[in-house]
């Protein structure tokens, strides 16, 4: 289980599953939690910056429970 909060709003949503893409084409980066659009960002070239700009916005709560990493 994946909870993520917005900083800039507060929303905090759960999900099992979080992937990054980015559009070669458009420079477009996008986050996306069990399939749902949360983040976008513009002018991305690959996806350590992508990450990087996501984590200032999101952060990952500790709910308790054991984290698995992939």
């Amino acid at each position: 289980m994946i909870t993520l909060e917005d900083l800039n709003t507060g929303t905090v949503v759960d999900g099992e599953e979080l992937e990054f893409f980015i559009d070669d084409e458009t420079l477009i980066g996008e986050a996306y939690l069990d399939g749902e659009l949360i983040y976008q960002d513009l002018d991305i070239t690959n996806e350590r910056q992508l990450r990087l700009n996501f984590y200032q916005s999101w952060a990952e709560l500790d709910t308790g429970m054991e984290f698995e990493y992939a």
